[in-house]
This record gives structure tokens, sequence and C-alpha cells, in this order.
């Protein structure tokens, strides 16, 4: 079972990939995450090669055959991605059967909008982050939330966390939420203030890739391969 803990998917992306034999076989160029329950579950990550083979892909000068590896195949993840398998043994992204309709990659998921309740635009997702229990959480980024964190006056680098328990539904290149937009505005005011107090009492800020405004309460999240 792989430990995915306080980690954030743009800190894996990229990351190198070594095969239980301790050959390097690529790097993390992308992921696939199912849809059950209107919840994203992480299903397998995308290897690629190099960046002339991506963009030979991208122009479709050759097909799209990267390797894959499923989430049961990662041993852990630290400065690489170490696998508990060999290469030969891994999937390709064009075989038949390994992605469904119910499955999403990364890159899609980045290019859905995210709105409210009431069908308001909020923003989308820039990047999905991994709490210490291994749940999985929403960043989401926009006009909406940029001018809310202006108002705020709040410190840079902020992440704006939405759980997954707040999405009412995942379809046609939208993701809903169940809060409206006011709600979430008054939530994000109130844990500002809950972090700058917390700020104060520090003294310091030890990391400032984790300074966050959970806009909900974690629940389940991931809940494949993941512990």
């Amino acid at each position: 079972m792989i430990q995915c803990c306080n980690l954030k998917y743009s800190e894996i992306r990229k990351k190198e990939v070594v095969d239980s034999n301790g050959e390097h076989i690529g790097e993390v160029i992308d992921s696939s995450f199912t849809i059950s329950n209107n919840r994203l579950e992480l299903k397998h990550i995308i290897l690629g090669g190099g960046r002339i083979e991506e963009l030979l892909e991208k122009i479709r000068a050759r097909p799209d055959i990267d390797p894959i590896c499923n989430v049961s195949e990662i041993d852990s993840i630290s400065d690489k991605v170490y696998l508990n398998v060999d290469k030969d043994s891994l999937c390709k992204t064009m075989d038949k059967g390994v992605f469904t309709d119910l499955d999403l990659r990364y890159s899609e998921i980045s290019k859905m909008k995210v709105v409210d309740v009431d069908g308001i635009k909020l923003g989308s997702v820039i990047d999905l982050w991994f709490d210490k229990a291994s749940h999985l959480w929403l960043i989401l980024g926009g006009s909406f939330f940029e001018e809310l964190l202006e108002k705020l006056h709040a410190i840079p680098d902020i992440d704006l966390l939405v759980p997954q328990d707040d999405i009412e539904s995942i379809k046609k290149g939208v993701i809903k939420l169940k809060k409206s937009k006011f709600q979430l505005e008054s939530t994000c005011e109130s844990e500002y203030e809950k972090l700058k107090r917390e700020i104060t009492n520090r003294g310091t800020r030890k990391d400032a890739r984790y300074t966050q405004i959970k806009m909900g309460a974690g629940g389940a999240g991931l809940s494949r391969g993941l512990a």
C-alpha cells in the first residue's frame, strides 16, 4: 500500500519512476481517476519517456502508447515513484480495457469548470492534495477565489481546499459543488481568521507550501490503494 500523505499531485508529476529492478522507466506525465459516487478515485499513473516522445504523440506522429501502472503496483512515493513490479508487466495506454467511460485523466479534470450549487462558475481545479489520512481534496483557483483572497488581504500562496464530500456531481466537463458561492465565501472568511491566529501563535510559518484554507471537513477520500 502506498503512502501518499500531505502531498500535492503537482509534486508527484514529473517524478522519476523506477521499477522493481531499479531501472528508470520514465516519469509521471499524467494520472487517471475513476468516478465513483461523484468521487474521484486514483486508478493509474501514466508514464512518459521524454519531451520528444510526448511532442510526437501530441502531433499524432506516433501512437499514444505510454506505459501506465495501477496504484496497486506502486510501492512508495518519495524522491521518486518506486514500483513493486518490473517494466515488462506494465500495461500501455492503448491497451483494450485499460480506460473506461468512468475514467478521467488529471489533464482533463484540470480543464473542467467548477460551479456552485446554483450553477455559478467559481473557477477550476488547479491541483489535488492528499491529506495526512490520504483523503483527496480539490485545490481550486480562478477569478472568484483570487478576488476572495484579495478581499481578505490574505498572505500569498494559500491553497483553497474543498473536500470531496462537497461535490454534488462530476459530468460533462463540470464539477458541481453542494454549496453556494456565498456559503463558500463565508467559510473562507471564517477559516482565514483561524489561520491568522494559528500563524500568530506559531510565530513563523514552517512550510508555506501547505498554508491552507479548508472549505469543509475532510471525509472518506481516496480509497483505492492508499493507506
